[in-house]
């Protein structure tokens, strides 16, 4: 039998899960072995007998459902034996022993940031997940989030207007849009960028599914931003999960008599690095200069995957600035004739190199 094959029989079965499953090979010595023996697990792997019952229910003709169902939407399974697993979940609690997957997902987590935040952002927090994921996304680093309402879909839109790549982690199948209106978003991201889940088609988005959820997103990134929620956010445990796994942890801070700055501030408070804007971010990950080829072809010291720099677009923007005063990101896109997310790719390694400051409004002024 089919090592896939037997795993997706397992992905079926309630109460078995990334650490019960390990425990079932290490046992029977493969997972085809133990799906062959599944009448073995109570006396074998301890395994419960509602449990073993429910694995016996499971029939050939259910697995081969569950593969019609990923061909029709171009998902396939991939195990942690595979190339394409992503290396930093091998770094989070109990990592899965197998995602399915749709599109592509970074196998390497180190040019990947996570957005997170509450469902019921207002609109001056979404705006600014939108705003920080787009300005990620054009200088070449994926956004990782969870496709929820609120923060998380307004930062993979925000990389979508730069024309970036973006990862959702679903707490659900990949053929189940949650929330439904995030349908066409779904496949807007699976067109240069991936979706992933831990569980099998047709799975419900049930509430205990989205912890579990969320120390993915921390593992498949290099660092996470927290955004606007309370201290109860369920945003706070990919934070957490961050941490446990030694990634970098910010945050965005907000006004303090609002309930939705409650958790990025006590964050901060803690220690996490402050973000105003994407150059915060940058610094807080480590790249402090523009790539050795201003022509954007090369890529910055640290790996052939490292961010790409805005070409000649910075010291265009930057004499212009110089003479103009100060302008917002879309009058400066207008005046020099160019695509809103170069200019905010140029524009956010300006800032990073301290050659301009973002001034109330929005505007751009070049120090002298």
């Amino acid at each position: 039998m089919d090592e896939k094959f037997a795993l997706l029989g397992m992905s079926l079965v309630d109460g078995i899960g990334s650490s019960r499953l390990r425990k079932l090979e290490a046992v029977f010595g493969t997972a085809s072995e133990a799906w062959r023996r599944r009448r073995d697990w109570t006396r074998a792997a301890g395994i419960g007998e509602a449990t073993a019952a429910a694995a016996l229910k499971v029939s050939e003709r259910d697995i081969e459902r569950q593969w019609r169902a990923m061909e029709a939407v171009g998902a396939r399974l991939v195990t942690d034996a595979d190339p394409e697993y992503p290396v930093g979940l091998r770094h989070v609690a109990t990592p899965p022993r197998f995602l399915f997957v749709r599109g592509r997902v970074p196998a390497d987590y180190g040019m990947s940031v996570a957005i997170v935040g509450a469902r019921k952002a207002a609109g001056p927090g979404l705006d600014t997940a939108r705003a920080l994921a787009r300005d990620l996304a054009a200088v070449g680093l994926v956004v990782v989030s969870g496709l929820a309402r609120g923060i998380d879909g307004a930062a993979h839109r925000g990389a979508l207007d730069a024309g970036g790549r973006t990862v959702a982690v679903l707490g659900c199948g990949l053929d189940v849009a949650y929330p439904r209106e995030h349908e066409l978003l779904m496949e807007d991201i699976v067109a240069d960028g991936g979706i992933v889940t831990e569980y099998p088609m047709g799975t419900p988005p049930l509430p205990h599914h989205f912890p579990a959820r969320n120390r993915l997103i921390a593992g498949l990134s290099r660092g996470v931003v927290l955004m606007e929620c309370g201290l109860r956010s369920g945003a706070l445990y990919t934070a957490h999960f961050a941490l446990e796994c030694g990634r970098e942890v910010m945050a965005v801070p907000g006004d303090v008599h609002r309930w939705g700055s409650q958790g990025p501030n006590e964050w901060i408070r803690q220690g996490a690095t402050l973000v105003r804007h994407a150059a915060d971010v940058l610094l807080a990950l480590g790249w402090t200069s523009l790539p050795a080829s201003h022509a954007g072809a090369g890529p910055l010291a640290g790996g052939a995957d490292a961010p790409r720099g805005p070409g000649d677009a910075a010291g265009r923007l930057l004499a212009r600035l110089q003479r103009s005063g100060p302008l917002s990101l879309d009058e400066l896109a207008v005046a020099m004739d160019m695509p809103v997310e170069e200019a905010a790719a140029a524009l956010t390694w300006l800032e990073l190199l301290g050659r301009v400051r973002r001034e109330a409004g929005g505007r751009f002024t070049a120090y002298d």
